[in-house]
């Protein structure tokens, strides 16, 4: 066929919107279906031929969407009131776009454009498959900055995240005048669990501790694994004797456990230096790290299972 028996463009369209896979639907300036194709039909249940020429068009295809549950009804209870809504912005604007979320699963991507004589074309597209590949590249996203920023082995913020905290929690307490108290903890002798039983009952002891700083600690209080057996915790808004009560409430609560599964009547302790924040002192982030490590120092050449606060002159 040469160019000048080519098919009128008129009818490669018309056959070219017959055989898409995108739903399109035409009303005029009435409101009138003048155009459903075989795709529109299938994507929302509709029966093309009975609808042509139907009045209240869009009317007629908000209740079938709102059938098939592609709208929240939690923000949308009733059918008149979607209706309402879509009716507020029906042929608002030359063009708009909105997403609708089938009850099969399927997401569809649903353009108008309002043509100068009043018609209204409406292209519904599957869009199924670029949304769970968004979804799916956002939790991996999610999951890197997780792994990033947690202690793999205990499920705690690590170390670089422990010590963002603590400039946050620092600048706070600078801020607004209020306590912070900063701990090293340390759980005693962790090399010689891990020479004697393996490095298998090291990673369970460690995660047992992890587990009972969650479980003992309070809320607003921050814990972090600092590396090997030592942990970081933040108490805010925590003077020095209060925070020292809520270690030894947790020294108290490991004391009566023993986890049987590494060997009879296996108990282990922990040390931990304790410290301040106070104004006047003029310290940094990393000047109150130090002083807490001093003070867990302090606590295991003491003895070991205790622990010993940094106390200001």
């Amino acid at each position: 066929m040469n160019a000048t028996e080519a098919r009128p463009l008129p009818d490669l369209l018309l056959q070219y919107l017959a055989l898409s896979d995108q739903g399109v639907l035409v009303l005029d300036a009435d409101d009138r279906f003048r155009y459903v194709n075989a795709a529109a039909a299938t994507l929302f249940e509709l029966d093309e031929t009975a609808l042509l020429g139907q009045v209240q068009g869009h009317e007629v295809l908000m209740r079938r969407i709102y059938a098939q549950h592609a709208v929240a009804k939690t923000a949308w209870p009733t059918v008149e009131s979607w209706l309402a809504h879509t009716h507020g912005r029906y042929r608002s604007t030359p063009t708009r776009s909105f997403e609708l979320d089938l009850q099969d699963g399927r997401s569809l991507l649903v353009t108008e454009q309002l043509c100068p004589g009043g018609e209204l074309v409406m292209h519904c597209s599957d869009v199924t498959r670029q949304k769970d590949a968004e979804q799916a590249l956002r939790q991996v996203q999610a999951d890197l900055e997780r792994l990033a920023l947690s202690d793999e082995l205990s499920g705690l913020p690590n170390r670089r995240n422990f010590l963002q905290q603590l400039r946050q929690e620092f600048a706070k307490s600078v801020r607004h005048l209020r306590p912070l108290c900063l701990a090293v903890l340390d759980i005693d002798y962790l090399k010689k669990v891990n020479d004697h039983y393996g490095h298998v009952a090291g990673d369970e002891v460690l995660r047992h501790f992890a587990q009972l700083m969650r479980e003992q600690l309070r809320t607003g209080d921050v814990l972090g694994r600092l590396g090997g057996g030592e942990f970081g915790v933040l108490l805010p808004e925590t003077g020095i004797d209060d925070a020292l009560l809520v270690l030894n409430r947790m020294a108290e609560a490991l004391a009566g456990q023993r986890l049987e599964q590494i060997a009879p009547d296996f108990g282990y302790a922990f040390s931990g230096g304790l410290v301040e924040r106070l104004d006047h002192a003029g310290l940094d982030c990393g000047g109150l790290m130090v002083l807490a490590d001093q003070a867990l120092y302090e606590a295991k050449a003491a003895g070991r299972g205790r622990i010993t606060s940094y106390r200001w002159n």
